[in-house]
């Protein structure tokens, strides 16, 4: 039997959240169709990308508190408990709080 992987959802289904970043109390809104690697660098926050489409595990970084929706191939499920692909995870709580 063949498993089909869900279609992640369009930027028209994803809504808006907040990045808390935990060390230098900053708040970013990441927006439908935005990444959160995208809004962080454009706030003059360091964050290596490579692949930006969760394969490579460049861009993880820790995650304190709220809900991710992880949607990378490189973290395991373990993991996944304290890391986020910032390339391309969203969130499913209205702030996700980043050890940052």
């Amino acid at each position: 039997m063949q498993t089909i992987s869900p279609t992640p959802p369009s930027a028209a289904t994803e809504t808006t959240f907040e990045l808390v970043l935990a060390r230098s109390q900053m708040r970013l809104p990441v927006g439908p169709g935005e990444s959160m690697a995208d809004v962080l660098q454009l706030a003059g926050v360091a964050i290596e990308t490579l692949c930006e489409q969760g394969v490579c595990g460049t861009c993880v970084t820790r995650w304190l508190d709220g809900a991710p929706d992880h949607r990378d191939s490189c973290l395991s499920a373990d993991e996944q408990a304290t890391q986020v692909a910032v390339c391309c995870a969203r969130s499913h709580s209205a702030t996700l709080t980043l050890d940052l």
